[in-house]
């Protein structure tokens, strides 16, 4: 056999098990071209309802009422533009045999969602918004009610008698259907398990959401954070760029420096960074199309590390090392919290401190659960292939002014889990080159 036979088996051999989605360096462009599929939308929409309607017959549910803003753009692809995410301004009901309606805040929004959501024409109803209606809450949410009875009643289904599950609702809300008759069941763990296993076409969503989380770093920490800026100066340099780069939506920004990263205040104020300060990012919830990425590296500005600094950071990164071996399909995250998570306040108090943990993630910023020692090893779940996943750790001395954080977005294989995230560690600390 030639050189070149031999290279084109190995072309032959790419070509067949490639998989573009598990790539982190093959992201697509953003822009719509006719030269290649890239994201396929109505694929990828017809994908998650479908993952609805399985959780849905598990559970024996004949319609899901769907009030949270994330849920609704799961099941239907439209979009609330962040902001109604719960005030009750619209909702979906998803049948298993017929397309899911969307209930639209009247007016413009409904005129809006018409124009722009074809794969819901004739689908779309107005919405009757009782959450803030104050004294005629009672009045407004019986014709809620009204809608949602008679809707459901013309695709079949009788709610007095089938189940109709619900992620969220109010309290009040929920009593007077009972009071109406109606078999309303709590059912969040139908979205919950739905969301949990991503498509071809959601992993190259959380690569191009994770591929503008690299890119923000970057310019944060080489171009934004020198000595003498604040830090809610530096976080809005760095909203301005992940906007730019193209994302809808940014809040979850965190820069702390300096004696703010120990103990680690999780908020960023007007202190000035100082040379030498260490400093926490925190880059989180920067929606691209809905789906977002959690991040977190620290590094030292304007000055090279101390040896403590160095230490400390080494042995952050290897907690983090730690946890991330334990991320493989078929494992449990009881086995990722025993044998990947060292103890912290969660073994103390039986709950989560969202220091030491790792968490589900995809369209929203924890998508499905929370692992942790204190409920994760007695009450394990069971990892499945294309989960994300982020991992995230905290080191730090009583006593000392700097802390480190650091956390990888991550997705689940078979094999162990293949990084989204490619800014790369500090060299001073862990060596070169180490992403």
């Amino acid at each position: 056999m030639s050189e070149f036979e031999a290279k084109a088996k190995q072309w032959d051999k790419f070509l067949a098990e490639f998989k573009n989605e598990y790539s982190p360096r093959h992201i697509y462009g953003t822009d719509a071209v006719d030269f290649e599929e890239r994201v396929n939308f109505p694929r990828m929409r017809a994908y998650k309802l479908n993952r609805i309607r399985q959780a849905m017959k598990k559970r024996d549910i004949a319609v899901m009422l769907l009030n949270n803003g994330e849920q609704v753009r799961y099941a239907t692809g439209s979009w609330d533009q962040d902001w109604k995410t719960t005030n009750n301004t619209r909702y979906a009901l998803v049948f298993h045999d017929k397309d899911p309606i969307l209930f639209e805040t009247v007016g413009i929004d409904l005129h809006v969602t018409q124009l722009n959501c074809p794969w819901l024409a004739g689908r779309i109803y107005p919405a009757i918004t009782y959450k803030f209606a104050a004294g005629g809450f009672e009045d407004v949410c019986n014709r809620y009610w009204d809608q949602i009875e008679q809707v459901c009643k013309e695709n079949g289904v009788n709610i007095k008698k089938d189940k109709i599950g619900t992620e969220l609702i109010e309290i009040p809300a929920y009593e007077i259907a009972k009071a109406r008759g109606i078999n309303l069941v709590s059912a969040g763990e139908v979205c919950v398990e739905a969301r949990f296993v991503k498509s071809k076409d959601e992993l190259e969503m959380m690569k191009l959401s994770v591929a503008m989380g690299d890119i923000g770093y970057w310019k944060l920490k080489n171009e934004i954070c020198k000595p003498g800026i604040r830090e809610r100066e530096a976080r809005g340099l760095l909203l301005a760029e992940m906007t730019r780069l193209g994302c809808a939506f940014s809040l979850g920004h965190i820069v702390a420096s300096g004696g703010n990263t120990n103990p680690y205040k999780r908020a960023t104020t007007d202190k000035l960074i100082r040379p030498g300060d260490m400093i926490i990012c925190d880059l989180a919830i920067n929606f691209f199309y809905g789906y977002v990425q959690d991040l977190c590296r620290s590094w030292v500005c304007g000055a090279k590390m101390t040896p403590k600094q160095k230490d400390v950071y080494k042995r952050c990164y290897a907690k983090l090392q730690k946890g991330l071996s334990q991320v493989k399909a078929g494992n449990t995250t009881g086995q990722l919290a025993k044998d990947g998570l060292n103890e912290y306040y969660d073994d103390k108090y039986g709950t989560c401190s969202l220091v030491e943990f790792a968490h589900t993630i995809g369209q929203g910023l924890y998508e499905g659960f929370w692992v942790s020692r204190g409920f994760s090893i007695e009450h394990p779940v069971v990892l499945e292939e294309n989960m994300v996943m982020a991992v995230e750790v905290y080191e730090a001395d009583p006593g000392d002014d700097f802390g480190v954080r650091l956390e990888r977005n991550v997705i689940v294989t078979k094999n162990g889990y293949i990084p989204l995230d490619l800014f790369p560690f500090e060299e001073e600390a862990v060596g070169e080159n180490v992403y």
